[in-house]
């Protein structure tokens, strides 16, 4: 049973990553840190490099409304820093979030936003 917070967002994540890799998807990291900022899953489609923050909530409606600006912008922040350090400059990226919700089925929006660059 889980208990709390954290283990819910473990066993996310874990869904996460197979729901990915049974779409194809190549685990890279997962719970990367960096002074900026945490990615829940570091993944490789095909030669792209993805950064996915996987959501859960209780409601399906509540996990569509739960990624703001400010986490998207630590996200961004992460993967700038894991690209600059393993030497991918020239490496293709994007940002794809997962949303789970209890008793519903898992949602992948590729490409959920793209870098401010203002």
């Amino acid at each position: 049973m889980i208990k709390n917070t954290y283990e819910r967002g473990v066993c996310a994540e874990q869904l996460g990553q197979v729901y990915l890799e049974k779409k194809g998807f190549m685990m890279v990291a997962s719970r990367y840190r960096t002074p900026y900022g945490e990615i829940d899953l570091l993944m490789r489609d095909r030669d792209t490099l993805v950064a996915v923050e996987v959501k859960y909530r209780k409601y399906e409606v509540d996990s569509f409304e739960c990624l703001h600006t400010r986490q998207q912008k630590r996200i961004e922040n992460a993967l700038l820093f894991y690209i600059s350090e393993n030497d991918l400059n020239s490496s293709l990226f994007r940002f794809d979030v997962v949303l789970l919700s209890a008793g519903k089925q898992i949602i992948h929006l590729e490409n959920a936003w793209q870098v401010d660059e203002s």
